[in-house]
């Protein structure tokens, strides 16, 4: 058979996929080994098919231990079929960098529940301590609203400490 084989650049290059994240791969026995170790490592048709499989799987829903089970049962025909009926695209989006965190800039992520994600700059003015500590306090008041005991007002409500004592 003559099959087109690959070295780690190439196959980085063609999958997509990073170096590690391969290396990785076939430490878990998701991908089979090189033939060759090494940068005389060599990688086949199949290396490049599983890398391209692993995202749909991924997307649907699907655990790498499971994704080891699914390439055990294929062969290359099955997982070119698997790929062939895909109906979702298989190239995978790179992450932009959001306009509102500039690129470098430390910053704090803050979960706010239900997928909701607050980062803020790691360094703030005072004022904008404050005022990021009164969004935080509103966020958790209203995720975990504090039930009042005896007709005191809750945090929600905007009592302070001062004012219950």
């Amino acid at each position: 058979m003559n099959e087109r084989s690959y070295d780690i650049q190439e196959l980085v290059a063609e999958s997509g996929t990073p170096r590690r994240t391969i290396h990785f791969y076939t430490q878990q026995g998701i991908l089979p080994p090189p033939q060759g170790a090494g940068l005389a490592a060599r990688y086949g048709e199949e290396h490049l098919l599983r890398l391209r499989l692993i995202p749909l799987l991924r997307r649907r829903g699907m655990r790498l231990d499971q994704i080891r089970a699914e390439f055990a049962r294929l062969d290359a025909a099955g997982m070119k079929a698997l790929l062939d009926e895909s109906p979702i695209p298989l190239s995978v989006p790179q992450p932009t960098p959001s306009p509102a965190l500039p690129t470098g800039q430390a910053s704090v992520r803050y979960d706010l529940g239900d997928g909701i994600v607050l980062y803020a700059p790691a360094h703030l003015s005072l004022a904008g301590q404050a005022r990021l500590s009164r969004i935080l306090r509103a966020a958790f008041a209203r995720r975990f609203p504090v039930m009042p005991m005896n007709g005191a007002k809750s945090a929600a409500d905007g009592a302070t400490e001062d004012e219950e004592a």
